[in-house]
C-alpha cells in the first residue's frame, strides 16, 4: 500500500513536470478490469478513488532471503492482499484521504464465494473480484486500481535512500525480521522498511523486558499510514519534483507495479497539476472500527465491522461529503462598511453559516475574496455560491484557523434564495486568476457570533469514527524537540 501510493504520487508529480509521461509509465504492468466494476470515466477535476493493494508476493526476491520462510508459491500467479487501502484525491479542493481496510475483515461479498477474510478476494478471483468485493461491501465506487508486491516496495524505498523512522526503544518482530537494537532515528532501507510496515507482532524492549506494542493488524495499519506520510515527505525532500529524480523513482517500482488499463497519462497530468504542492502531512488518515470474532473453540476467525459508526467515513469516499453545507463552514467576515457588515453577516448566519467574528477594515479593493487554509477549498466554494458578485478564492498556505470572507467595495448582496450554480461559480472563480491574500492589518473587530450561538469548534463536530489528521504523535515520529530525517 505505502509504495503504491508513493509510486503513483511520483507518477502524478511527474505528469506536472514531464511533457510526455507515456514513456515514464510504460514499464508498469496493466490489468483489465470490467468497466461495469471499475468506474474509470471521471471528468477532469472530479474526485478519484484509487484502490491500492500491497500483495504478499515475494517473487523476484533472492530465494535465500528470510522473507521466503514459511511461504509457498501459487503457480497461478495469484496472491492474497497483504494490505488494502482506498486513497481518495480531490483535485478541486486539494484534499486527500486514505482509508485502511483490515486484511482479516470478514465479508460475504466475494463473488462466487462464501464467508472469507477480505484479503482472500485477490487470491480467489484476482483484481476484478477484489474491486467487486470492496465496491459491494462498502458501497464505494472505485475509479482506478494500483497493486505492488514486496520487491517493488523494497526497490522504491531503496531509491529514496531509505525512509527515516524514530524508535523510542529497541524494537523487534521475529516474524518479519524487524530488529532495531538502539533507540533513536533510523533510516530504514527497503528490507527493514518492509519488516516494519508488515509487523503484526511489534515488540519494544521496555523496563528490561520485551513488550508487545499495538494491536496486531491495527497497530500495523497505523504504522503503515504514517510510513506513507514519511515516505512521501522523503520523496519530496529527495527531489521528487525534479524530472530526473522522478524518473528514477517511477522506474524503480515499474516492474513490480500493476495499474488498471484505463489509467491514462492525461489523467495523471490533471492530478499532477492539482497536487504539485501537496503537503504529505495534510493527508487525512482514516481507520475502521472492528470487533474480533472467535469460533466456539476460541480460535481466531477474523474481524467484523462495528455497526453504525462508519457512515461519515464512507460518505467521504462516496462523494456525499463533497456536498459541503453552510452549517459545516465557519469564517470571520470582513467589510469596509459597518451597515453592510451587520446586514450581510446576519443573512449569512441565517443561511446556517457560522460567522465567528465581524471586522471593519480599510481597503479600496473592488472584488471580494474568500481566504481558506490548505485542504478547505470546498468550504470556500460553498461560501462563494452565496456572494454577488462571485468572489475570488485564495489559499493561505500558512493559515490554520477558520476561513476569512473579505467583502470588496463592489460587493452587492447575499444570494439568499438562489445560490449560484456550482459549475458557473467555479468558472467565475477561475476567471479571477491568481489573487494575493488581502492585507487585513487595519481590521478592527466589531462583534462576534452575532445572532447565533457560539462558533462551532472542531471538538463539537467530532464523530465516534476514527478520523485523524495526522497531527498526533504515533509510533515512528520523534518526541518534541527531536528530529528524524
Amino acid at each position: 500500500m505505502v509504495c503504491c501510493a508513493v509510486v503513483i504520487v511520483a507518477a502524478v508529480a511527474a505528469a506536472w513536470v514531464i511533457e510526455d509521461i507515456s514513456d515514464a509509465v510504460s514499464g508498469f504492468g496493466r490489468v483489465e478490469i470490467s468497466g461495469e466494476v471499475l468506474k474509470t470515466t471521471t471528468a477532469p477535476g472530479d474526485p478519484v478513488n484509487f484502490l491500492l493493494i500491497g500483495n504478499d508476493s515475494a517473487l523476484g526476491i533472492d530465494p535465500n532471503d528470510p522473507i521466503h520462510i514459511g511461504r509457498t508459491y501459487d503457480a497461478r500467479g495469484t496472491f492474497n492482499a497483504d494490505s488494502i487501502t482506498v486513497l481518495r484525491v480531490d483535485p478541486t479542493s486539494g484534499q486527500a484521504w486514505v482509508l485502511s481496510i483490515p486484511r482479516d475483515l470478514l465479508t460475504d461479498h466475494i463473488p462466487g464465494a462464501g464467508r472469507y477474510r477480505i484479503n482472500a478476494a485477490l487470491l480467489i478471483g484476482g483484481p476484478q473480484t477484489l474491486v467487486e468485493t470492496i465496491t459491494s461491501q462498502f458501497e464505494i465506487e472505485i475509479n482506478h486500481y494500483v497493486e505492488i508486491n514486496f520487491l517493488g516496495f523494497r526497490q522504491v524505498v531503496d531509491v529514496l535512500n531509505g525512509v527515516p523512522v524514530w524508535f523510542d526503544h529497541p524494537t523487534r518482530d521475529r516474524n518479519t525480521g524487524l530488529n532495531i537494537v538502539e533507540p533513536g532515528c533510523h533510516v530504514l532501507d527497503g528490507s527493514a522498511a518492509l519488516a516494519y510496515v508488515r509487523s503484526r507482532s511489534y515488540e519494544q524492549f521496555i523496563d528490561d523486558r520485551w513488550v508487545l506494542v499495538g494491536n496486531s493488524d491495527f497497530g500495523r495499519i497505523e504504522r503503515q499510514q504514517d510510513f506513507l506520510v514519511l515516505a512521501l515527505s522523503r520523496a519530496v525532500s529527495r527531489g521528487a519534483r525534479n524530472p530526473t529524480s522522478l524518473a528514477s523513482l517511477i522506474e524503480s517500482g515499474a516492474g513490480s507495479v500493476v495499474l488498471d488499463s484505463e489509467l491514462t497519462p492525461s489523467e495523471l497530468i490533471d492530478l499532477g497539476k492539482a497536487f504539485s504542492d501537496f503537503n504529505p502531512d495534510n493527508l487525512t488518515r482514516l481507520e475502521l472500527q472492528v470487533s474480533t470474532i472467535h469460533d466456539e473453540e476460541g480460535v481466531y476467525v477474523g474481524e467484523q465491522l462495528v455497526p453504525g459508526v462508519h457512515e461519515e467515513i464512507f460518505d467521504i469516499f462516496r462523494g456525499v461529503a463533497d456536498q459541503t453545507q453552510p452549517r459545516d463552514v465557519t469564517f470571520d467576515l470582513y467589510a469596509t462598511d459597518e451597515t453592510l457588515l451587520n446586514q450581510d453577516g446576519d443573512l449569512l448566519a441565517d443561511l446556517g453559516f457560522n460567522v465567528s467574528f465581524r471586522h471593519l477594515y480599510a481597503s479600496d479593493q473592488s472584488f471580494s475574496v474568500v481566504v481558506y487554509p490548505p485542504g478547505r477549498r470546498s468550504e470556500a466554494e460553498t461560501v462563494a455560491r452565496y456572494l454577488i458578485p462571485i468572489p475570488a478564492l485564495v489559499e493561505d498556505v500558512g493559515a490554520t484557523g477558520d476561513l476569512r470572507v473579505v467583502l470588496g467595495t463592489a460587493h452587492e448582496q447575499i444570494s439568499f434564495l438562489f445560490p449560484h450554480d456550482p459549475e458557473k461559480m467555479k468558472q467565475e472563480v477561475a476567471a479571477h486568476g491568481t489573487v494575493a491574500v488581502p492585507d487585513l492589518s487595519s481590521a478592527v473587530v466589531q462583534s462576534s457570533a452575532v445572532g447565533q450561538g457560539a462558533p462551532v469548534t472542531a471538538e463539537a463536530s467530532a464523530t465516534s469514527a476514527d478520523i485523524s489528521s495526522g497531527s498526533e504523535r504515533v509510533i515512528g515520529r520523534p518526541p518534541q524537540g527531536q528530529s528524524c530525517g
